[in-house]
């Protein structure tokens, strides 16, 4: 069964967004999800500051291109692809604690973090919230690899996709997406 969703991100920007899809697999083709991700373009001052962190090794908290926030609603349709990826055989698993993964494409690592935080009402009582992100950033590696990135980066390159970056998940992800799924059954 050939399957498209386009998720945007909590803040309901449609520039924070992600596109997976499904195509028939054959009898010999394993089941492969594809993963499209919208790299945002940042101004100028902003892509030199975060080029200038990429350089000296560190990261920013949201990646190079901006986070995209899941929303509990997607929940289901997060789920049916990882049914598809592992023919419907697994349960979902409990999301117990906070997490964190990461997962790579040709040019990109992708950050996948469930965190807690805590917000103050106006009853001064204080609630938890939970949010699953997703966050890019440019892969890492020795100096020069980096020079090379940045000189790329603030160049306005962003992916050989262009606006765009390319992943799949293959069967062997389908825990992770599980992992995805019972996270923002508890947001």
């Amino acid at each position: 069964m050939e399957k498209t969703e386009f998720f945007i991100c909590k803040c309901h920007d449609v520039s924070h967004q992600l596109v997976l899809g499904t195509f028939e697999p054959t009898e010999d083709e394993e089941h492969v999800v594809y993963g499209c991700f919208h790299l945002v373009h940042l101004e100028f001052w902003d892509k030199l500051k975060s080029a200038t962190k990429y350089l000296f090794g560190r990261k920013r908290k949201d990646g190079d291109f901006d986070a995209l926030l899941l929303r509990h609603e997607d929940a289901d349709r997060l789920e049916w692809f990882a049914n598809f990826l592992d023919g419907d055989t697994s349960v979902t698993d409990k999301a117990v604690a906070p997490f964190q993964f990461t997962f790579c494409s040709k040019e990109n690592v992708y950050e996948v973090a469930f965190e807690a935080y805590q917000v103050t009402l106006n009853d001064r009582s204080i609630h938890s919230e939970y949010e699953i992100s997703v966050c890019v950033s440019l892969k890492p590696g020795n100096v020069f690899y980096r020079l090379y990135r940045t000189a790329k980066y603030l160049s306005g390159y962003c992916s050989c996709y262009g606006d765009f970056d390319s992943f799949e998940f293959l069967p062997t992800d389908a825990a992770k997406i599980r992992i995805m799924v019972s996270g923002l059954r508890v947001c």
